[in-house]
């Protein structure tokens, strides 16, 4: 049952990278299936699949995001959520015998609570797969070679200018990579979580290498050339310079703030040898920098150029967004106005953008707060905090085992993601959502009680 549990996850996420993001509805309708019928087969098919663990968490999200579809009378929804101005606008017919939900737009939330539990699904599936060996490793290299090649296809993009998605022509961000994705913020945001696990597997073979076979000054340097770990360095630090490259042409400045923050915090958390740790890191930068001046750096310093602009402007700038966004959440804090409802509930408040059509709010974390309440917000990236905290605990040990190196990626991808939220919606594109949920199911796989014990394959 493993086996079909590990081939389900790796071809759903797959699709959903290579389908826009995730984007395009009847392709990720189609992962979605598949997805949902990979958990009825789990439920029937594996009596020793875990689905207890951590299991808290997922299900108060997922409830309340039931509990917001639930049909209630008006009258005590003007209670849960006063600011309902539809509600309180006596509408024909709109009596206190009319019923209506906290969602007010139920279809939009409806749409995302399906997203919602395929994540839940992702992350326990992910969970019990990195309690296997064999499985964890097929994990991280696969996610590696996915990474790879959305940035070789994003730097095909760029350099030819041959923009297009396959067969689809590209209507947005037509001189920056963007891979299979519409947006190149969300292109940067997957990469930025695949990179660290290129960067642990470097330091993993580094650190393997033999330490007493040969003496003298050098003796680092000739036992890496010498050895047979040089193809497995050498492949893995091409990958990770590559997903580099291509992170740097998505002109993604905080997706390249991103990057280089997780890369500082592994280099700083590296157990096996923290000076070995900052350089690897370093070489890695330097390598793709070397390759992003040779190809030409104009366009993504340009990018960072403009900054001041976006973020110092009082007027249809991302801090007049967060302004409305906070006035927004001020409306609902407990129980939010449904999940995946923000483009509908924002016409409320908004007063910048006038005349275009706001769809998020640029930080995961404002708008989650918004969709779900301050509470649940607060639960979710609070328990992710937990997590991450448990994760750095294990990197920062000096052991040499697969186990910490997959913890040290996930520290580096998860502390990416968290980061580039606080200016963009990713966990909000149903592919990066998966990938996020994947990686958090790895690392709670790894910080568990029982992380020092591996558990053999569950087989049906």
């Amino acid at each position: 049952m493993l086996k079909i549990i590990e081939a389900s996850l790796i071809f759903c996420v797959t699709a959903a990278v290579l389908a826009f993001g995730g984007t395009e509805p009847i392709s990720f309708a189609v992962v979605e299936i598949l997805m949902l019928g990979t958990v009825l087969a789990a439920l029937i098919g594996s009596k020793d699949f875990e689905w207890v663990g951590s299991a808290a968490i997922p299900a108060v999200l997922i409830g309340l995001v039931i509990f917001q579809l639930v049909p209630m009378p008006n009258v005590l929804l003007r209670l849960l959520r006063p600011d309902n101005a539809m509600l309180n606008a006596s509408l024909p017919g709109n009596d206190q015998h009319s019923f209506s939900s906290l969602s007010i737009a139920p279809y939009n939330t409806r749409i995302h609570l399906i997203v919602l539990v395929c994540c839940t699904a992702v992350f326990f599936f992910a969970r019990t797969l990195g309690q296997d060996r064999a499985s964890r490793r097929r994990l991280v290299t696969w996610m590696v070679a996915l990474g790879t090649f959305e940035a070789l296809y994003g730097l095909a993009q760029y350099l030819t200018g041959w923009q297009r998605i396959f067969g689809y022509v590209k209507k947005y961000n037509l001189e920056e990579a963007t891979g299979t994705y519409i947006n190149r913020n969300h292109f940067a945001g997957f990469l930025e979580m695949v990179i660290p696990f290129g960067v642990a597997l470097v330091l993993y073979e580094n650190a393997k290498l033999p330490r007493k076979a040969i003496q003298g000054r050098n003796a680092r340097i000739k036992r890496l050339l010498g050895g047979k770990k040089l193809s497995r360095i050498g492949l893995w630090l091409l990958a990770a310079t590559v997903m580099v490259a291509g992170l740097f042409f998505s002109l993604s400045r905080m997706g390249i703030i991103s990057a280089i923050a997780s890369l500082a915090v592994m280099a700083a958390f590296s157990g096996f040898q923290r000076k070995v740790g900052l350089w690897i890191a370093a070489g890695i930068m330097a390598c793709g920098i070397i390759l992003v001046l040779w190809m030409g750096a104009g366009p993504a310093l340009g990018r960072f150029g403009t900054i001041s602009e976006e973020y110092t402007s009082a007027d249809e700038s991302r801090w007049s967004l967060w302004r409305d966004t906070g006035r927004l959440i001020g409306g609902h804090p407990l129980l939010g106005s449904g999940l995946g409802t923000f483009p509908v509930a924002f016409t409320r408040v908004q007063s910048t953008f006038l005349g275009q059509f706001v769809n998020h709010a640029h930080n995961d974390y404002l708008e989650l707060a918004s969709d779900l309440g301050i509470p649940a917000a607060a639960l979710f990236f609070g328990s992710t905090g937990a997590l991450l905290v448990r994760v750095a605990r294990k990197a920062a040990s000096s052991e040499v085992s697969f186990e910490r190196t997959m913890a040290l990626g996930c520290l580096g991808s998860i502390a990416a993601i968290l980061l580039h939220s606080l200016t963009d919606f990713n966990l909000y594109i149903p592919a990066n959502a998966l990938m996020f949920s994947l990686v958090l199911g790895l690392a709670a796989s790894i910080s568990s009680a029982n992380s020092g014990v591996l558990r053999p394959a569950y087989e049906a």
